[in-house]
């Protein structure tokens, strides 16, 4: 009698420990507060660089730097590198790493990027400083535009 009371226990137990992993798999946990900073882009420059085969071939890199405004004032900077992944016809997909300095410190974020579009969105991977353990999402809209900006939305 014991032992089926035990087994019986021990059978809900798993089903409870299971809905609740069911819940937190089901639910990821939402950040209790974000930060946000937008910035205007100033681009700095872009170089192509062309290995392989002559010619736009994947592998090929593209290296960028920006200066970073707030309210016209310059703020920070920059820099990037896309490496060229796919091409179909005209379409080139691109694999970016960026980093961004700011007074308090610095931001990581990667994307993969279709070559044209005027809108990503990168996964912030990391950071130091003030940023130390950042994550969240940085927008760049306008991409190679006199009107380029980023929001970077940090999820704490």
């Amino acid at each position: 009698m014991i032992s089926k009371k035990i087994r019986l226990f021990g059978i809900a137990g798993t089903g409870v420990l299971a809905l609740g992993i069911a819940e937190v798999l089901a639910f990821p946990a939402q950040a209790t507060s974000q930060r946000v900073i937008d910035l205007e882009i100033g681009n700095d420059g872009v170089v192509h660089t062309d290995v392989g085969a002559r010619g736009l071939s994947v592998g090929d890199e593209f290296v960028y730097s920006d200066k970073l405004f707030q309210n016209g004032k310059q703020v920070g900077e920059d820099g990037s590198s896309c490496q060229v992944t796919k091409l179909v016809g005209e379409k080139i997909t691109t694999n970016c790493v960026l980093s961004v300095q700011l007074p308090d410190g610095q931001l990581t974020a990667q994307s993969l990027w279709t070559k044209g579009t005027d809108t990503v969105r990168m996964a912030v991977t990391g950071g130091t400083g003030a940023y130390r353990g950042a994550t969240g999402e940085l927008t760049c809209n306008d991409i190679q535009t006199p009107h380029e900006t980023y929001r970077i939305t940090l999820d704490r």
